[in-house]
């Protein structure tokens, strides 16, 4: 058994880089229910938790630092 048999070998098990269009989806990392309440609150207290974007921001953020930047950016845009 050569070198050039163990490449194919390995090659026919699935193992190695996967090809371009195959790349595999990660999971979505789900935001835990204390950081949606810590979102929630601050968007509360700059006055933005009625609107209907800053909600979808708390629901489908991956983060807790990913949906305060977003809520900031939020209320830059309103207020300042």
């Amino acid at each position: 058994m050569g070198v050039a048999n163990l490449g194919k070998r390995y090659r026919v098990m699935g193992r190695g880089r996967p090809a371009a269009g195959m790349k595999k989806e990660l999971p979505a990392k789900k935001i835990s229910t204390q950081d949606k309440r810590d979102l929630q609150v601050l968007a509360d207290d700059f006055g933005l938790l009625h609107r209907k974007d800053v909600q979808d921001i708390i629901q489908n953020s991956r983060s807790y630092s990913e949906g305060q930047q977003k809520i900031l950016r939020i209320y830059a845009a309103v207020y300042l």
